[in-house]
This record gives structure tokens, sequence and C-alpha cells, in this order.
């Protein structure tokens, strides 16, 4: 994932032993085909599965945006203004960053076909209008992923977290809480970026884990696990 925060550190996951038993699955459903869905593969030997204790150093993944680098995004942010378009249309051909694009280019590669995440530091959240920050955030984002995915049935691109007592749906969706959450899959697209706008008094930590590992463990260990997660009959809900 692709994250553009001035907060909370995103921190790899712990390391993960691939052995069944550190996995601590080691039981097979006695029938059923043993093994993974026939052309599916047994392991993933790729940049993306990797273990927590591999990034010892920060600085393999949190980039942090320069004086120049800020001037050159708030002189994009004019450009894009000028043209008079909604927030939503910002994109790389409309939000010139000469020289701050290419790093993010790099970043890119990284998040689509390196280790799949990167946090990006610099921001001043108080420094802008919602509405500049927005864009922003936007702008910089468009050069790591140009696509905006659906967030709900609504089709929002943006979404808040925030805690709201108002909210029919706070006690069963994390959007509209702070409380602690469990792992879990994001519901639409293949990248989710976050921007944090305020920083928490406490909590605030935000871990993530390989998909590429998990999947490794679980063919390892209970490839019947896999073989169900396969299936095409999974409810899906927005």
């Amino acid at each position: 994932m692709a994250s553009s925060i001035v907060g909370p550190i995103i921190g790899p996951s712990p390391a993960v032993e691939l052995a069944p038993a550190a996995a601590g699955c080691v039981s097979r459903v006695a029938d059923g085909p043993a093994g993974v869905p026939e052309g599916w593969p047994k392991f993933l030997d790729e940049p993306m599965a990797w273990v927590g204790a591999q990034f010892t150093d920060e600085s393999d993944f949190i980039h942090s945006l320069s004086e120049s680098d800020l001037q050159e995004a708030e002189n994009a942010l004019l450009v894009f203004k000028a043209l008079g378009l909604d927030g939503d249309c910002v994109s790389r051909d409309n939000f010139p960053l000469p020289t701050l694009g290419p790093r993010l280019d790099r970043i890119r590669q990284d998040v689509h076909r390196g280790k799949g995440f990167g946090v990006i530091r610099g921001l001043d959240p108080q420094k802008y209008s919602v509405e500049d920050l927005t864009v922003l955030y936007l702008g910089i984002q468009s050069y790591i992923a140009n696509r905006h995915g659906r967030q709900d049935r609504k089709g929002n691109m943006l979404v808040h977290i925030v805690a709201d007592n108002s909210s029919k749906l706070k006690a069963g969706h994390h959007r509209h809480s702070t409380s602690p959450i469990t792992f879990h899959n994001e519901e639409a697209g293949d990248v989710v970026s976050w921007l944090t706008r305020s920083t928490a008094v406490s909590g605030g930590k935000c871990i993530i884990a390989s998909a590429y590992t998990v999947y490794n463990v679980l063919a390892t260990s209970r490839p019947d696990m896999v073989r169900t997660l396969a299936r095409s009959d999974w409810p899906f809900a927005l």
C-alpha cells in the first residue's frame, strides 16, 4: 500500500516464520484434495513476500519531503486551481512535479512491483485549508496510483476515519470508530492510502502485513484454507 501521512509511523509487521509450527496451524482437513488449487503457486518468491524483521532501517520505506519538494507541490496546487477543476480531477497531467515526480515514480514502482508499501512525510496539515490539503494529497498520490476507487455504495472516493457516535454502523464499522481493529483487507482498491490530518493523543499505530507472506504460510501449513479462500462464492459488500 502507498500512504501519504505525517503522523503515526506505518511499521512493518513482526517477523513471521514460514514453518507450520510457527504459523500455529499444523492440522489439515482430512477430506478434499491436498495442496493448493491447481495452477496456484506453492510459494511466492517475490519482493512483496517480506517479514517485518527485514526493515530495520526506516529509510527503506519512509520518504520525507524537503522544503523544495513542498514548494514544488504548492506551485502545482496553484497550477491546478487556476484550471477551475473539481478536486477529484487532479492528475499528474495537471499537477506538475518535475523534480519530485521522478522520486514518486520510484515509490510507485516499489508499491506495485516491490515491497508494496511506503510512507511519505512532510506535509503540515495545519498550514493548508482542508480543500488545498486534499488536492495536495491527491496530486502527490496520483503519481503513485492514478485511478480512484469507490469506497462505498454512494461512490465516495474519500472517507474520513473519525469517532462518530451518530453512526448506526459505529459498532461494526472501523470507519466510524477510533477503537483498535484487527487485521483486515480493505474493501476497495488495489492500493489504499491514508492522509493523517491530526495525530491522536494516544494510539494511532498502524501495522501492516504482507499478503504474500500470509499466502506462503497458508500454502505451507493450511492449503485447505487457500482452497476455501479461492472459491468464487464469497459475498462482497461495500
